[in-house]
């Protein structure tokens, strides 16, 4: 057996387990850590209680947007779970990798200025939730960016540490498990229009919470909750 048969083979079965739904799937879910909200959000505090935890794997990775991709790409509950099985190990893995960078960002950029980008950040994605056409003038990337490049400060010396590890796994175990349990969900039985307003809620009131603004920290969990509810009621 020659080396290129070899690397056509391990490429082949590489393709054969990232299938095409499962690559989507993992789009999806990673695009908070590509796009650096996650980052944003780890250093910037928002992710430092339990609820924190739940409410951001439940709007910023499990959203709707995960939620369509794995009803459309799956006709059963066997390949539904299949499919967020393939993609688990990347989230996390990815969750990782972010919580290691996560504390540059920290020593590099003014904490006050990140959470007002971390708000702006999730408004904006809230808004494209919401189908707003003006929200795509003001995407994700770019606030960020930006954001970035006006609250950076010179460092002394960077120093890495290990604090966000356990928020970024547990908030990516927690998107995981959500996934896995939505999977046994009948599809046709909820009306993701509901879920993708109530995780755009949910966003809204954490942005507004990096803007200062005192919200009761269960508030997010209560309203996501609620747009399942009339999701499910409304598809009746």
């Amino acid at each position: 057996m020659d080396l290129d048969s070899l690397t056509s083979g391990a490429s082949g079965q590489m393709l054969d387990f990232f299938d095409e739904d499962t690559r989507r799937l993992v789009t999806v879910l990673c695009l908070p850590l590509i796009d650096g909200v996650f980052a944003t959000l780890l250093v910037s505090g928002a992710v430092s209680t339990f609820s924190d935890i739940i409410a951001v794997s439940l709007t910023i990775f499990t959203g709707a947007g995960a939620l369509a991709v794995l009803y459309s790409t799956s006709e059963t509950v066997e390949e539904a779970k299949r499919t967020v099985a393939k993609a688990a190990p990347v989230l996390v893995a990815g969750a990782l990798v972010t919580s290691l960078v996560a504390p540059v960002f920290e020593q590099i950029f003014y904490i006050e200025m990140m959470r007002t980008v971390a708000g702006l950040a999730l408004l904006s994605i809230a808004l494209n939730m919401l189908g707003m056409e003006k929200a795509k003038l003001f995407p994700v990337p770019a606030i960020i960016l930006t954001g970035a490049v006006l609250s950076i400060k010179s460092p002394q010396a960077l120093a890495l540490t290990a604090s966000y590890i356990v928020p970024a796994l547990l908030t990516s175990l927690s998107a995981v498990a959500a996934l896995y349990l939505a999977a046994y969900v009948d599809s046709s039985s909820l009306n993701l229009h509901y879920i993708r307003r109530g995780g755009a809620a949910v966003l809204t009131l954490i942005a507004l919470s990096q803007f200062g603004l005192q919200i009761p920290s269960n508030l997010g969990l209560a309203v996501f909750g609620a747009s399942v509810i009339v999701s499910y009621r409304a598809s009746c």
